[in-house]
């Protein structure tokens, strides 16, 4: 049954509807549970075009910007405000209103080229993932089996530095993944020694069923930890995930000892592969061609636990997952158990289907950790962000309408969806402080037509309007950005804001003491749904803002 909006005359808006929408659309929103999808927004960019989109959980743009060239990784939304995107004609920094603040072309200014993955720092900072080049002699003297040379190795290394003015970077530090090798092959060469002794090391000779050793690393995402001050990384190839600490200079980042484990910029935990450092077989491989680990932020249920996306579970080529894991920090580093790095299993692990299909992704892709315990995740080439819960239900499901060259329209075929790719997307919860002063006013959807999305504005249920002591607003209209009530509301007291067309603009805000801030809304009708949740009981109210 369709929704619709009910209006009586002259105070109240009823909203009668549903909390699960679903119908058979192809693009935009294709699920939605209003009960337990996370109250926020998602950011993401079309791999085969300059657009980034901010949309609500129904699907709505609610701010848009156009950046040059396309992206080489998810954009960040930071958290004053401004977003920060890595793409083909270098890394850029624009506002809410998308004017460009700075821009560095790392390629042309340091031919140097950064790829995959970039992380910005509470400080200012980037850290960026940067190729780096090993000619076929180096590889050799380094230690390299000279029966494993394919060609240059496409080596690595991360790079911090700090935007300068509009078009400058200051470089700040740097950490070189060839500074961490070590090899049994060749005595004579450099880096020789007992692979199984050296945990904190890599194994220059190491190979498996699916290694280009031209591509031997491959790393393809980054996240940073400022709490503990250490970098996480993830190398596709070696199907491994590293742990280093931040705390070094760059000279002992390239050494063995310095910073805060006297470690420099040797690995303090590893974990997916101990095969690699000879402490395992390859049953006991985790990690298969994995992407995007990071640390599940501070007061979110699994805090301090890693996040990883595996693409291919078991290298059978069949289906992917979402996990978590929970390194246990020790004093020197991270616990070890019997020579391995703990834990010896997931603490959790996701691979079920989708929409009836089996949940596989080869390339790209990543998994976020929200903060009401769900997790949010991409599958790349079919450009779709699903979101489940803790229990493992989907609770939301949206698939990217934004292709090369235009928008894809609703019901189009499977094989007319082939441009609208994503690498990566970011979702942000209500509260977080990068909207704070902004205008989060629902507008459009991107495709051309979602009757999900409109169910979506019209399943608000408010049908309980007794509150035990009624509340009131001392001033109707609202002449600033101040909703001020005729009493003090409870701590436990939640509330919503509503368009007078049914749009959702903010959801679950606390009230100070007796006061509501608003964001930056347009003049017009609106109403604050109010939700006492010590009696569970709901009031709704009309307001003017002028």
């Amino acid at each position: 049954m369709k929704l619709k909006l009910l209006f009586f005359f002259p105070l109240l808006i009823l909203l009668i509807g549903k909390s699960t929408v679903f119908a058979q659309e192809t693009v935009g929103l294709l699920y939605n549970d209003q009960n337990n999808v996370a109250d926020g927004y998602t950011l993401f960019s079309p791999l085969t075009n300059s657009d980034t989109y901010l949309i609500d959980n129904c699907g709505q743009v609610v701010n848009q910007w156009s950046f040059n060239g396309t992206p080489r990784a998810v954009p960040y939304l930071l958290e004053d405000g401004t977003i920060l995107r890595s793409g083909s004609e270098g890394i850029e920094l624009r506002d809410w209103d998308n004017t460009l603040l700075w821009s560095f072309n790392l390629v042309e200014e340091l031919n140097l080229r950064q790829h995959h993955d970039i992380e910005p720092m509470p400080n200012g900072n980037i850290l960026a993932i940067v190729r780096e080049f090993i000619s076929v002699e180096e590889q050799i003297n380094l230690g390299k089996n000279p029966a494993l040379v394919d060609d240059v190795l496409r080596s690595e290394k991360i790079m911090e530095f700090k935007p300068i003015g509009t078009n400058d970077i200051q470089i700040i530090w740097e950490w070189r993944f060839a500074d961490r090798l070590i090899q049994d092959f060749d005595s004579s060469k450099a880096n020789f020694g007992n692979v199984a002794d050296h945990p904190e090391r890599i194994d220059f000779n190491y190979e498996d069923y699916n290694m280009s050793h031209e591509d031997w690393i491959h790393m393809n995402g980054i996240d940073y930890n400022s709490d503990l001050d250490q970098i996480i990384m993830s190398c596709k190839s070696l199907g491994e995930i590293y742990i280093i600490d931040h705390s070094t200079t760059t000279a002992e980042a390239a050494s063995h000892s310095g910073g805060n484990y006297n470690k420099g910029g040797d690995f303090i935990w590893r974990w997916g592969n101990p095969e690699v450092y000879r402490q395992g077989t390859s049953a006991d491989r985790k990690l298969f061609e994995q992407h995007d680990p990071k640390w599940i932020p501070k007061n979110y249920p699994n805090e301090d636990k890693i996040s990883v996306f595996n693409n291919d579970v078991g290298a059978t080529q069949t289906h992917s997952s979402v996990n978590i894991l929970t390194p246990v920090p020790t004093l020197t580093g991270y616990e070890m158990t019997n020579d391995k790095f703990s834990p010896s299993e997931f603490f959790f692990s996701w691979d079920g289907e989708i929409r009836g299909e089996t949940f596989y992704q080869p390339t790209r892709s990543g998994v976020t950790a929200l903060p009401n315990g769900n997790l949010i995740f991409c599958e790349s080439s079919k450009g779709q962000l699903v979101e489940i819960n803790p229990s493992g239900d989907i609770v939301w499901v949206y698939r990217n309408p934004s292709g090369q060259s235009s928008i894809i329209d609703q019901f189009s075929s499977e094989e007319e969806i082939t441009t609208n790719v994503l690498f990566r997307a970011e979702k942000y919860p209500s509260n977080y402080s990068g909207f704070n002063g902004k205008d989060l006013t629902p507008g459009n959807i991107i495709e051309d037509v979602n009757s999900n999305s409109e169910a979506c504005n019209e399943a608000l249920s408010v049908s309980d309007s007794d509150l035990i002591e009624p509340i009131s607003l001392l001033y109707n209209p609202i002449e600033d950005n101040t909703v001020f009530f005729n009493s003090q509301l409870h701590p436990l007291t939640l509330l919503n804001l509503y368009h007078i067309d049914g749009k959702l603009i903010m959801k679950n805000v606390q009230a100070d003491s007796n006061k509501f801030y608003l964001p930056q809304i347009e003049k017009g009708i609106y109403f604050i749904v109010i939700k006492n949740h010590v009696d569970n009981k709901t009031q709704t109210i009309k307001f003017i803002k002028n």
